[in-house]
């Protein structure tokens, strides 16, 4: 019950609709305008001091959005900590931790060499970035806390803070504002009649910079309507270029020579990720045939009976193998055997002018 309700209430808040009284969507509606006056009174005691912020002993970057869905928060927080650590920092990520049995306390997923923590005690985005060993990532529902934790086992010099630009009792050094070039704004209309979750203005207003993401190759040939309704703010064009991340071998006989090796090859996909439908088109432009696309819930957590209906669907369809995310690969157990090849994809973003960025970064940090 609890479930269809949901699925109903995702489904609508991703259209744009004019709701009859009395309707579904007019509930939705009523419940959307009681949501944005909570989060417009919410700010303002922020903005009067009311309610306290804290701050940490060294600079902080927020990353994240104000629309509920995938923008590409994390890869860019994966950008900035390599960004930053190019540039000379000890970066650490701080992540919510979201979907995570960790519920008050605050731990350490990984230190960039060692992993402590699974996707289901750590949460799936810390525990897929943890898993590149790159950088340490912490986890903890009070980002101040995490913070602290970070200090006194990391001892890194620049927090990058994954998913946090609601998270204001933090303060930051820079809050960047990932929105999706196509739907900046969803359908323009508060959770849960739509996907904002506060209004854009004061968002806007709050952010020292804005990255679209998701943007056409082709360069814009006028200004984009978030530079016309911000035209104080810096914003920046990125692409997301997805990438073979990982190759698992079943019994099948591909060799991995990157996506190239999906061009004319039967797929079948399975994903559960908050845009199943944005990995179906990245692998269906790679040239791959696909056969199925199984689509799970976003943060859905793989059972056995999962694993073997994907199987069997893959066998069924005579498929050459099997394609799914890195997320979902955090997600999976890594004693599972495959009766295919597996082929995990990940993307990055990709900056139309990367040293334009950089620049911002380094000016805003004195750097």
């Amino acid at each position: 019950m609890f479930k269809a309700l949901e699925k109903k209430i995702i489904q609508v808040s991703g259209q744009n609709y004019h709701p009859k009284a009395l309707s579904f969507e007019g509930l939705l509606v009523a419940a959307s305008y009681l949501y944005g006056a909570g989060a417009s009174f919410r700010n303002r005691l922020y903005r009067s001091g009311c309610l306290g912020q804290k701050r940490l002993p060294c600079p902080v970057i927020s990353v994240g959005n104000i629309t509920a869905g995938g923008t590409g928060k994390t890869p860019m927080a994966v950008y900035l900590a390599d960004l930053l650590t190019r540039l000379g920092r000890k970066p650490v990520v701080i992540s919510r931790g979201y979907k995570g049995r960790l519920k008050t306390q605050a731990a350490v997923v990984g230190n960039g060499c060692d992993l402590f923590l699974d996707a289901d005690q750590a949460g799936d985005e810390p525990h897929m970035m943890a898993l590149m060993k790159q950088f340490p990532v912490v986890v903890g529902k009070n980002r101040y806390q995490a913070g602290l934790l970070a200090l006194d086992r990391l001892s890194p010099d620049i927090m990058v803070l994954d998913d946090a630009f609601q998270h204001i009792r933090l303060k930051r050094d820079i809050d960047l504002l990932l929105m999706d070039h196509d739907q900046p704004f969803g359908n323009c209309r508060m959770l849960p009649a739509g996907r904002l979750r506060e209004p854009a203005t004061r968002a806007l207003a709050r952010a020292h910079a804005v990255i679209l993401t998701r943007c056409p190759d082709t360069s814009p040939q006028k200004p984009h309507p978030v530079s016309c309704l911000a035209p104080h703010l810096p914003v920046f064009y990125t692409r997301h270029h997805p990438y073979l991340s990982d190759w698992i071998s079943g019994e099948g006989t591909q060799a991995p020579t990157g996506l190239k090796s999906l061009r004319g090859l039967g797929v079948v996909l399975f994903s559960g990720i908050s845009d199943n439908h944005s990995f179906y088109r990245t692998i269906q432009n790679l040239g791959a045939r696909i056969l199925d696309h199984l689509e799970f819930a976003d943060h859905y957590r793989y059972k056995g009976a999962d694993i073997r209906r994907i199987q069997d669907r893959a066998v069924s369809l005579g498929a050459d193998m099997l394609v799914t995310t890195q997320k979902d690969r955090a997600k999976l157990d890594p004693r599972e055997k495959w009766v295919k090849d597996l082929a995990v994809v990940d993307v990055k973003l990709v900056f139309t002018k990367e040293k334009r960025f950089q620049s911002f970064i380094t000016n805003q940090l004195q750097i």
